[in-house]
């Protein structure tokens, strides 16, 4: 009987990289998650200090006063 030897790399990557959960808090203010997947450290901390401000500037209201 013939042996057979299969090798190689299996390489899973993800379809969507970025994930954001936008939760609505009981007083009407906004909290989320943001999740972000990748092989660059630096990259990944970009994306979250640019989603985390787009994300402030739409839901998070000025405290009166200031």
């Amino acid at each position: 009987m013939e042996t057979v030897n299969i090798t190689g790399n299996i390489v899973h990557e993800t379809a969507d990289p970025i994930s954001i959960e936008l939760a609505r808090g009981q007083r009407g203010g906004y909290g989320w998650t943001i999740k972000v997947r990748g092989k660059h450290p630096q990259r990944i901390v970009d994306q979250i200090h640019n989603l985390d401000a787009v994300l402030r500037s739409r839901y998070v209201q000025p405290e009166e006063g200031e």
